[in-house]
């Protein structure tokens, strides 16, 4: 029963080495702590450049979607949409609105798309991730015409 249970707790840790090497500590850390936080004023109208949805609501963990916006004065910048299950698609017309920053950690989510050689999924990275740095929290609704 010992030599059975030291076995599977070796074989738990190999996993979870294993695992952690598929996503790189440079990626999933570093950015988010690149980007220049700003309060947004007032309410804009912009238009949807990228957007990855959370899959999941908040409970115990905080979810964020992330969406990349353009508004009508032609700033590119990053939203975090704090618990919204909202999906949006490029060149949408959206209304930003300002909202408080949580005081507590907030978990963002990733593209990720299948390796074609090992079938594994892995983090797509798309060139908003390090050259956007701008970003706020607001909520976002699609504009109806």
């Amino acid at each position: 029963m010992r030599s059975l249970l030291k076995y599977t707790f070796v074989i738990f840790i190999l996993t979870l080495k294993i695992y952690s090497q598929n996503y790189t500590q440079e990626y999933s850390d570093s950015i988010p702590k690149n980007w220049k936080y700003f309060k947004l004023k007032q309410n804009q109208k912009a238009i949807i450049v990228d957007h990855i949805p959370i899959q999941i609501l908040c409970g115990i963990t905080a979810f964020a979607s992330v969406t990349i916006v353009k508004n009508t004065k032609g700033d590119i910048f990053r939203v975090l949409n704090l618990c919204s299950l909202k999906k949006f698609i490029p060149n949408e017309m959206v209304n930003i609105s300002p909202e408080k920053a949580p005081s507590y950690n907030v978990i963002f989510p990733k593209k990720y798309v299948i390796d074609s050689k090992s079938g594994n999924e892995i983090i797509q990275e798309n060139n908003y991730e390090k050259t956007i740095l701008k970003t706020t929290w607001a909520s976002i609704e699609k504009i109806t015409q």
